[in-house]
């Protein structure tokens, strides 16, 4: 019984990674300003 709970804390840690992981990226995407790429000027 103790393996079966141990494998399922394991499956639950990782899910939980996984799941921090992509919550922080997506602030991070929504927080930072894009850039805009600067236009290039013609020197002619």
């Amino acid at each position: 019984m103790r393996t079966v709970l141990g494998l399922f804390a394991i499956a639950l840690f990782i899910v939980g990674v996984i799941a921090l992981a992509g919550s922080v990226t997506y602030l991070v995407v929504r927080l930072t300003p894009t850039r805009k790429p600067d236009e290039p000027t013609e020197s002619a």
